[in-house]
């Protein structure tokens, strides 16, 4: 007997050896190996699971808890499809899906698994390894929004990013090379056309000189040069650009940025013109010194409005600089900047300046003669008994111009002019004619930026914001509640019975009720809530700092208030109709935009299938 057990000593001996390493090597290994079974059940041979989860080994391996348990609802299904998918084929598989630990929190799990049979093919139990992708996926989200951070800067710095060759070949980052040079990006991409082929031949040579010096030096360099569109005669390039070398030192390729500066070099050239012009009168005629050099100091105060026009986003942005800059302009006098509503009919003051601006502030286009006319409206008009009807009896001297872009008159330029002499008066209507050249084009090129921003944030239908503008609001609103520890809720709005209504009163009575239905979000939501057409009939409301309570309230207050809703078709008043809503709020039912509008969806769904015309919250019953 002691013999026999001598001879199979080094064999158990090598098998406690192969067990402790097989231990040794399962603790160190980033992943947890298990044995799991077709009942959701599962064993593990290590504590890691313990870590992760929260949940002990011994209630995994009492079947007191099942790891099909753990998984998200919503990721029960694909993952039950990918194990069905292994066994008609080669038994391995792998999936990613989330499980919720111990604690309420979410896990993103990896699994490389192998569905081992029995003879007759029938499954028996799963082997495999799950690994913990939590961080990986909080990276994969952190670049995503990093990407589109990246993008929306890209969007809005007024110039063009690129890569390019020495073969003067770029790669550009966004479509602004388009609005510079007339070409697509896909003619510079495809390398059917390299940067160099636009570059005037006359200036070939500088822009070479400067990127030898470059090259010899800090690597870094600035040009400036012309370049020929697919549309026009030129255009003026400024490149800030740094070239890459290889290890070697030979040249990998060139990053940089194009500016468009045509309009600075077209200023500049105005300038330099007026310039020449004053100098060659101040030789003629010394005793103009002082004038010209006044005018001289005008035309620069005029590139710089020139250049702060150009800088500005907005309207309201150039209205604040405007009045300053004006102001420099005319010392001693005081005026307005006076642009149409969005009606049409009624000028209003957008900017007021001088120490005693004009008393009104907004007039109907036809007490103008500058716009009546369509022409600049001084002295001479004024003495011939034209006078505008929206300047005081007792002023006299002013001058109107009649702001224009494109053949079509945005507004007037007024100047309430002091006591002058009949040369100081045209000078000043010259001037003013010189300032409503530059506010005409630059406040035209606003308000069509302002309009293109409206048409891409806004449903044309309802004038609610688009379901576009209303996922990147959310992700924004969600990110500044995480941070402050604040809830935002969100309803999801449903019209009732809307095909039927479109039956009966016809898609133009479908439109109308959205149009109304519309106005009557932008009515009843706060200042600071988010109104958008989500799709169809469907509408999305998002209330930053509102708890779950709150949002109720509201819900129910727009079902009821709703009801008492006439929509009127011609002479036809049609049916009322009835909403039927579904609540969530962050974070309770959900940490991200999708989770949480999917809740609330859930939850409007419900609202419907149990009768409609009520209002429903995410998770009730």
């Amino acid at each position: 007997m002691v013999r026999e057990y001598s001879e199979f000593e080094p064999t158990l001996e090598a098998l406690r050896v192969m067990e402790q390493e097989f231990t040794l090597l399962l603790s160190n290994i980033p992943a947890m190996l298990f044995k799991g079974y077709l009942d959701g059940s599962i064993d593990f041979f290590d504590r890691k699971v313990e870590a992760l989860t929260g949940f002990s080994r011994e209630e995994f391996e009492s079947r007191r808890l099942k790891w099909t348990e753990l998984i998200l609802e919503e990721d029960r299904h694909p993952t039950k499809m990918i194990f069905l998918q292994a066994l008609k084929g080669d038994k391995a598989y792998v999936r990613e899906y989330r499980i919720r630990g111990h604690a309420g929190n979410v896990i993103w799990i990896h699994e490389r698994s192998h569905i081992v049979c029995d003879a007759g093919g029938r499954a028996e139990y799963v082997s495999g390894l799950f690994f913990d992708l939590s961080e990986q996926k909080r990276l994969e989200e952190k670049l995503e929004q990093a990407e589109k951070e990246f993008r929306i800067v890209m969007d809005n710095i007024p110039a063009v990013l690129f890569k390019g060759g020495i073969d003067g070949s770029i790669d550009t980052f966004d479509d602004k090379i388009e609005t510079l040079t007339g070409y697509p990006k896909e003619e510079f991409d495809s390398r059917r056309l390299t940067w160099i082929d636009l570059i005037f031949p006359e200036d070939l040579d500088q822009i070479k000189q400067a990127f030898i010096h470059a090259l010899k030096t800090n690597k870094s360099y600035i040009r400036e040069y012309r370049i020929r569109p697919k549309k026009g005669d030129v255009v003026w390039v400024h490149e800030r650009s740094h070239i890459v070398c290889d290890p070697e030192g030979k040249v990998a390729y060139v990053s940089g940025l194009f500016f468009d500066i045509t309009e600075r070099k077209e200023l500049e050239a105005t300038v330099a013109e007026r310039n020449s012009q004053l100098s060659e009168a101040n030789n003629k005629l010394t005793s103009w010194a002082q004038e010209l050099e006044q005018r001289n100091d005008e035309i620069s105060q005029l590139g710089r409005l020139g250049e702060l026009l150009q800088s500005c986003n907005t309207s309201a942005e150039a209205s604040l600089g405007i009045g300053q800059s004006v102001q420099n302009l005319f010392p001693g006098n005081s005026g307005a900047v006076y642009l149409f509503n969005s009606s049409h009919n009624l000028l209003e003051a957008a900017t007021l300046w001088g120490q005693a601006p004009p008393s009104e502030t907004v007039f109907a286009p036809d007490e103008c003669w500058a716009l009546r006319r369509g022409r600049p409206h001084g002295a001479a008009d004024i003495a011939a008994g034209f006078k505008c009807r929206h300047v005081q009896p007792d002023q006299s001297a002013y001058v109107c111009m009649p702001l224009v872009a494109q053949g079509e008159a945005i507004g007037v330029f007024h100047v309430l002019l002091g006591a002058t002499d009949p040369l100081q008066s045209d000078r000043k209507e010259n001037l003013a004619l010189r300032v409503s050249e530059h506010l005409g084009l630059a406040l035209a090129k606003l308000k069509l930026q302002e309009a293109l921003q409206h048409l891409s944030v806004r449903d044309p239908l309802t004038g609610l914001f688009n379901r576009r503008y209303m996922e990147e609001s959310m992700e924004r609103e969600l990110i500044r509640a995480g941070r402050q520890g604040k809830e935002v809720g969100v309803i999801m709005v449903d019209i009732d019975h809307f095909k039927r209504f479109n039956d009966t009163f016809g898609h133009d009575g479908g439109d109308a009720l959205l149009r109304k239905l519309g106005r009557f979000f932008q009515k009843h939501v706060r200042g600071s809530d988010i109104a958008c057409r989500y799709g169809g009939e469907e509408f999305t409301l998002i209330l930053p700092e509102a708890s779950l309570e709150v949002t109720q309230q509201r819900a129910e207050q727009i079902r009821e208030t709703v009801k008492d809703l006439r929509v009127q078709q011609g002479q036809k008043v049609l049916d009322p109709i009835t909403l039927s809503l579904g609540v969530a709020v962050f974070p309770g039912h959900g940490t991200t935009h999708r989770a949480l509008l999917q809740a609330a969806d859930v939850a409007l769904y419900r609202a419907k299938e149990t009768g409609r015309d009520r209002v429903c919250l995410a998770g009730g019953d």
